[in-house]
């Protein structure tokens, strides 16, 4: 590329970036540089040559445009009106195209306005208006000239909001702003009449919605929104009337005027005939467009529906329920979303706002409201009910899978709409869905009725948290209607067996009702199609009813059995359903959970003897890791001192008689670990094979505690193998495990003690030769390290342990770039910090060492660290203030004595002021990360920008 930014050069890369993509990301980093040169200025103005392509014009104008809203600064004040002239006369020249250049000169003059008025260029709105109503300007074509104003009157708005604008400088441009408002409504009420050229009009909307995000009072536009409403039944102006609408009635301040509200409603009665045309036409656009006006108006005034339904005047009454019945209407569209319409999921916010409103109100006035809006929640139920419905399976099958999709995410949206009806209907719209049920089935029309029956049975788990647990007459007899309904779609049995799992803590009080599920999860194992949804009910029933499990026990063991030998499931539902097995065992006395898990486990144990005798491949790796996530899973799950449940009105099973023998979980162990060892001989390079062995240890050891004590020794062992030979994260994790939960016991000592050395030596290793490729090691060792002091701190200091190069690795982890690491990091060395207090070694790192923690503390303030973690950071100045202040007190202002330092940003009193202020706070948290986060700020050069006040806004 050319060095210099001369005219030529520039016009030469924009044609080489559009024209030649083999080197378009280095032309477009030339180009940037060129935009934002001091050069810039006089080829940007040369570009727009009428004689150049299209492409270079534009580039010429989104320079222009760059220059004045980021460069203001480098524009001298006399030179201000000859810039102001030369833009008009450059949109002037472009004012018949090419549109995208003379709507980015529009837009540099807008931004030319917000830098200069009003001190250099007041009155700017009158001034526009002015200047384009002259007939002796370049073009005398009226209609053209009118076009121009308003286009640029549309942008001005826009850019205010788009531009970064200090808070002082953005008030005093809405003052000015403001007082241009006076003048541009009576120009768009002029122009919104039917004598207008229909693109004149089209104009002056789009101009109105724009100021109406500025803030026009909606008092003072009430005249123009009833041209708005007009429009719509112009086909050329309707897209461009929607939004204008759909602006005007969303603005923040529009609640503020609720008389002008009332007025304006009867315009939707007008709109009802277009609207039920659009549906009878099947006018997509038509319709969508419609939607959009209503659900806004509704859902932005949902406090005027509710005053206005109780409101002594019948009009303002008849307004508000019609509007939402036109809602209603929206959510009813016939056909399927998403294919035969696109706008009933924008109703959803409404009815959850609606229903909030309703029950936010006080007892009396609620109740008032609750006998209004019942009713149409009631509507709205049986609308879902509809809406909800899969089509036929032909017709589903037709759809692309991104249809498919959209279509499970809206049923997932009328799940959370039923949910919030039930919330203002609540029993008597589980009675209608009951009854609608039992008509189905006692009609014999069930067969051909799947999806009518499905619907029901997703509506009813979509409401099942809400539903109260002591709910006994729909229920019951939802569930006792189960063996009368033939399934025979997947469909219709997924969705059967995901209520049912929904309904799991129900069943809790009402146990009786089990005997009517089981045996149809039990059935749904058998069918791999629906194996997904079967054994998450399974997993969700199990868990929530083990206390009445032990009738089913037999069973339901027996089918686990059937199904995880037949290798019928996928990998997910074979380890759920081990869960569910592990979960039904503990209901049983020892010496039968004993041969059950003979019977289930003995051929799996095998296989995975197996395979841990082959070499490794890509072919086996799936089968073995399947293994050890099953056993995993039912170690996480049989648990066999569960305490049976105590709650109030919930009958117990006896409690299990006690067994001194070891526990099941540790027999099956005992006899895999010989075979796990071997497999991690072989596999220890295998990140995914190695995680699932950690995690079935981790497991059991849950569920074990003090008992795992005899086993502890092979797996310290096998812990310490696996880490010598290949560093990994879930390794490390487990060797965290052992630690904490043998440190203190006599017998174990010596092998955590090496347990402990081979993982600090080795990752010390890690954090010295290649910190880059290994911070989720780093991230668990500085986490590892963490617990340790703080719970077993004896063992750091014991000999062979390296505290200062301890402390070292975690000074460097503080400077990795990944967030999780450096607060792992800084966790470490603050229990370093507070240890040290105590422990005359640790003491002697952290005066060894202070100076270089210090620095790494004010470079990472000064800029060198990401400000997400900058709090964490500053916790590591609490405690040294805190434990360490006769040193802190001489190491920090030392520091900050440097010139520049840590950063050129902050002057010499600003860094005696931080000293000064940290100093003096030595036990509030809260206080130094606030003098930490304003003192990185000002490092950064952001302090007091507009960019952090915006950022505070949002956090």
């Amino acid at each position: 590329m050319a060095s210099q930014f001369t005219t030529e050069n520039v016009e030469q890369a924009v044609l080489q970036f559009y024209y030649n993509t083999n080197i378009q990301q280095e032309v477009h980093k030339w180009l940037t540089a060129a935009q934002v040169s001091p050069e810039a200025w006089s080829f940007c103005i040369e570009l727009l040559s009428e004689q150049k392509s299209g492409e270079v014009q534009f580039f010429g104008a989104s320079t222009l445009h760059a220059k004045i809203s980021r460069y203001w600064h480098e524009v001298p004040v006399e030179q201000y009106d000859s810039l102001r002239a030369k833009l008009l006369e450059k949109i002037l020249q472009f004012s018949s195209g090419p549109k995208m250049v003379f709507t980015r000169l529009c837009v540099a003059l807008s931004s030319f306005l917000l830098r200069s008025a009003p001190e250099h260029w007041p009155d700017p709105i009158q001034n526009l208006i002015t200047t384009f109503q002259q007939e002796n300007i370049q073009n005398n074509n009226m209609v053209q000239r009118c076009k121009i104003l308003l286009e640029i009157l549309k942008l001005i708005p826009e850019e205010f909001f788009s531009t970064n604008l200090t808070h002082k400088r953005r008030v005093t441009l809405r003052i000015e702003l403001q007082k241009g408002l006076g003048l541009i409504l009576p120009i768009i009420r002029g122009l919104l009449s039917p004598s207008t050229p229909s693109d004149i009009y089209n104009q002056s909307l789009r101009t109105f919605s724009s100021w109406v995000e500025f803030g026009i009072p909606m008092n003072d536009g009430e005249e123009i929104i009833h041209h708005v409403f007009q429009a719509l039944h112009n086909p050329d102006l309707f897209e461009t009337a929607v939004d204008t609408l759909v602006s005007v009635f969303s603005h923040p301040d529009s609640h503020r005027f609720p008389y002008t509200i009332q007025k304006l409603l009867p315009q939707l009665h007008l709109l009802q005939e277009m609207f039920q045309k659009a549906i009878d036409d099947l006018d997509i656009e038509k319709s969508h467009g419609l939607c959009r006006i209503i659900v806004t108006i509704a859902e932005n005034h949902t406090k005027l529906i509710t005053e206005s339904a109780l409101s002594d005047d019948e009009a303002h009454r008849n307004n508000a329920m019609h509007l939402v019945k036109m809602v209603l209407g929206c959510s009813s569209l016939p056909g399927h979303f998403p294919v035969d319409e696109g706008c009933s999921d924008q109703t959803f916010t409404f009815w959850y706002i609606l229903q909030d409103e309703l029950v936010a109100n006080d007892a009396p006035r609620s109740n008032q409201l609750m006998m209004i809006f019942q009713p149409v929640y009631f509507s709205l139920m049986e609308v879902l009910l509809v809406k909800v419905q899969y089509p036929e399976d032909s017709e589903y099958e037709s759809w692309t899978a991104d249809e498919q999709e959209q279509f499970r995410c809206y049923r997932q949206d009328v799940g959370d709409t039923m949910m919030y009806a039930f919330n203002i209907l609540r029993e008597p719209l589980l009675g209608y869905l009951c009854g609608v049920l039992n008509r189905i089935v006692e009609s014999s029309g069930a067969q051909n009725n799947w999806q009518m029956i499905e619907a029901i049975f997703f509506l009813f788990g979509s409401v099942a948290e809400s539903v109260a647990l002591e709910e006994g007459q729909h229920l019951p007899s939802l569930l006792k209607l189960l063996p009368r309904i033939p399934f025979i779609n997947n469909k219709l049995i997924s969705t059967a067996l995901y209520m049912i799992g929904c309904f799991g803590e129900w069943m809790n009080y009402h146990p009786e009702s089990l005997c009517c599920v089981i045996p149809l999860l039990l059935q749904g194992l058998g069918n791999s199609e629906v194996a997904t949804a079967a054994t998450m009910a399974l997993k969700d029933v199990s868990r929530e009813n083990l206390d009445h499990m032990q009738p089913f026990a037999y069973q339901i063991l027996s089918a686990s059995q059937s199904v995880l030998e037949s290798n019928a499931l996928k990998g997910r539902d074979n380890l759920r359903l081990m869960s569910c097995v592990g979960q039904v065992l503990t209901v049983l006395p020892f010496n039968e959970i004993m041969q059950y898990l003979d019977r289930i486990l003995s051929s799996h144990i095998q296989q995975l003897q197996q395979l841990a005798t082959e070499e490794p491949s890509a072919a086996i790796k799936p089968a073995l890791q399947l293994k050890i996530d099953l056993i995993s899973w039912l170690f996480a799950s049989l648990d066999t001192e569960r305490e049976p449940a105590e709650d109030e009105g919930v009958e117990s099973s006896p409690v299990k008689p006690s067994n001194d023998g070891p526990k099941p979980v540790f027999v099956v162990l005992q006899k895999i670990t010989p075979i796990l060892h071997a497999v991690v001989t072989k596999w220890v390079a295998e990140t995914t094979i190695i995680e699932s062995v950690c995690a079935l240890f981790k497991r059991a050891l849950r569920t074990l505690m003090d008992d795992f004590l005899p086993l502890a020794p092979d797996v310290i062992q096998m812990t310490c193998q696996m880490y010598e030979i290949v560093p990994q994260s879930p390794v490390l994790d487990l060797g965290r495990q052992m630690i904490l939960m043998f440190a203190a016991d006599q017998s174990q000592a010596h092998l955590i003690k090496v347990l402990l050395s081979t993982i600090c030596v080795k990752t010390v290793k890690l954090c010295q030769t290649a910190p880059r490729e290994n911070t989720d090691i780093i991230e668990s060792f500085m986490t590892l390290l963490a617990q340790v002091l703080k719970k077993v701190k004896h063992m750091l200091l014991e000999e062979g342990f390296n505290l200062n190069e301890l402390f070292q690795a975690g000074l460097m982890a503080m400077t990795l770039p990944e967030h999780h690491t450096v607060r792992s990091a800084c966790s470490f060395l603050c229990e370093f910090l507070q240890a040290g207090l105590e422990t005359q070694a640790m003491k002697q790192v952290i005066v060894d060492n202070g100076l270089h923690l210090v620095d790494r503390v004010l470079q990472a303030i000064g800029g060198n660290s990401p400000r997400g973690v900058i709090e964490h950071i500053a916790d590591i100045i609490l405690y040294l203030n805190k434990h360490h202040f006769e040193y802190l007190s001489q190491w920090l202002p030392a520091m900050m004595e440097r010139e520049g330092y840590p950063s050129a940003q902050a002057s010499k009193q600003d860094k005696e002021q931080f000293v000064k202020n940290i100093l003096r706070e030595r036990v509030n948290k809260r206080k130094i990360r606030d003098i930490v986060k304003e003192f990185t700020l000002l490092c950064r050069g952001l302090f007091g920008t507009e960019y952090v006040a915006q950022a505070a806004a949002q956090l």
